[in-house]
């Protein structure tokens, strides 16, 4: 994966396109420029690799599909977080600010990687250089139009209507886009994933492997079409991936499928298992592109380590499990509880526990330049989403089955979970714990306000979507507010 992480610096974007200069200093500052770049077909494969970085800011830690997805979910609280900002207890607290600072992070970070994507777009379209092949051309196209479909999918589900710039701007263009209908969006969403469908392979090979594949945009459409109630279109791009045979729940690829095969994929060691369809990926050591989940995941305490390592450190106490989420597991499902949610530490000087549960589904000992994938969409996503639109809890089962526990339907299983609905809707939140899928699954379920509001959560319609951050409307006050702030 050593070329997917090499990354290069643009000229950016000011207005609500604007990021900081501590994103700038992220990464090293090179001689390149854009009036020397783009020269060749390697200089456009480079700069299709920073678009797989936009890819990383939409998924790490504190990022928008993690503080909407899970952050403000029942999933997670915070104990104690480190920083003087509260953005994040406002949050999950649902009580967000218009001037919040995660969200217009979260806003600016968006549009800066679409102008990324929109820049090498245009340049791939309006190129001399001419590449060994059409099929790389097009191949480099369609990867950078997926990275875009997929920010704009987790843009309008968190903003509604939002400006929807399909080329590369100044800051002056800028004011000309105001929020476009989320209809408009999806229709741009799924035509780009249609594109990347159509002209992306179905593997690689080498340094290539971890670039989306033609089943990763045929995953993330299965799910742009769920999110639009298209139920049979949904299930007709889920049947092509289960059909392919190039996935399975046997991620160790032993030729069995049990307990081992769900560990397997949250091994630091893993990466781009069978089990795996669409995934971040990081390396391992100093000066690499490491993942900050862990980091960002574990107890805010200077007393925390790692099990099994003695070595201590602070985490950012971001994401804490709730309570509820460990009562959501069933008693035999030990496996995936733990690997989940883990209960604590034992203090190294006093050799107390600490009753500080933490997830550790992002566990790599090198705490420090941690090197572990972050899955975007799992095989067993794919299985739960199937059984959604067929009906058919056979996929459901296969889910449980894997680790053990009687399937919907068979003796044994929890009595509570009377409808198929609500036994997908228990499997995805104990199987996908974490991954940033729950509060995206309430909401497009209809289920957001009844299951929130019945644990106490201050929620409404209003806020099922995040405010538009007011140093946008700042900018640019001709773009409109949501409903309710």
């Amino acid at each position: 994966m050593k070329k997917i992480n090499k990354v290069i610096l643009y000229t950016l974007l000011l207005g609500i396109f604007a990021c900081s200069e501590e994103d700038l200093d992220l990464y090293p500052k090179t001689a390149i420029t854009e009036g020397n770049f783009y020269q060749t077909e390697e200089q456009f494969i480079l700069a299709v690799n920073d678009a797989y970085r936009q890819m990383e800011r939409a998924y790490r830690a504190g990022g928008i599909a993690d503080i909407y997805g899970e952050l403000r979910s029942d999933n997670t609280y915070i104990e104690f977080i480190g920083g003087s900002s509260n953005s994040a207890e406002m949050i999950s607290n649902f009580n967000i600010p218009t001037n919040d600072l995660d969200t217009e992070n979260a806003w600016q970070d968006s549009y800066n990687s679409i102008f990324i994507c929109n820049d090498i777009l245009n340049r791939l379209e309006n190129t001399a250089v001419e590449f060994s092949s059409q099929e790389l051309e097009e191949r480099l196209s369609a990867e950078v139009r997926f990275v875009r479909a997929l920010i704009y999918f987790n843009m309008v589900r968190v903003w509604g209507d939002i400006p929807l710039p399909l080329e590369p701007l100044s800051p002056e263009e800028g004011y000309e886009y105001l929020r476009e209908d989320s209809e408009v969006v999806y229709e741009q969403i799924i035509s780009d994933l249609r594109y990347a469908k159509e002209n992306l392979p179905e593997s690689y090979t080498g340094n290539n492997i971890g670039r989306v594949t033609q089943y990763g945009a045929t995953a993330v459409l299965a799910k742009v079409y769920l999110s639009r109630g298209n139920e049979s279109g949904a299930e007709a791009e889920l049947k092509e991936i289960i059909d392919s045979g190039m996935y399975s729940l046997d991620a160790d690829d032993n030729g069995v499928v049990n307990a081992q095969d769900y560990l397997h994929l949250f091994h630091p060691d893993t990466k781009n298992s069978k089990s795996s369809i669409l995934e971040i990926q990081y390396l391992e050591g100093q000066n690499a592109v490491n993942s900050n989940h862990q980091q960002e995941y574990t107890p805010y305490q200077w007393s925390f380590h790692l099990p099994g390592i003695n070595e201590t450190f602070r985490g950012g106490g971001r994401n804490t499990p709730t309570q509820d989420l460990v009562d959501e597991f069933e008693p035999a499902d030990s496996i995936r509880q733990i690997t989940s949610v883990y209960p604590g530490y034992v203090n190294l000087e006093s050799g107390e526990f600490v009753d500080y549960p933490f997830t550790m589904k992002f566990f790599d000992p090198n705490w420090r330049y941690a090197g572990h994938n972050f899955e975007i969409i799992r095989y067993a996503d794919i299985l739960l989403m199937y059984a959604e639109v067929t009906g058919d809890p056979t996929y459901l089962n296969m889910v449980r089955a894997r680790v053990g526990l009687p399937g919907f339907g068979e003796p044994g299983y929890p009595a509570e979970y009377t409808s198929l609905e609500r036994a997908i809707e228990h499997e995805r939140r104990v199987e996908l714990a974490f991954e940033f899928h729950r509060f995206f699954d309430l909401v497009r379920t209809g289920r957001a306000l009844e299951v929130m509001g019945a644990k106490g959560y201050n929620i409404n319609q209003d806020k099922l979507h995040f405010p538009i951050p007011q140093r946008a409307i700042d900018v640019n006050p001709d773009l409109s507010q949501n409903a309710g702030f």
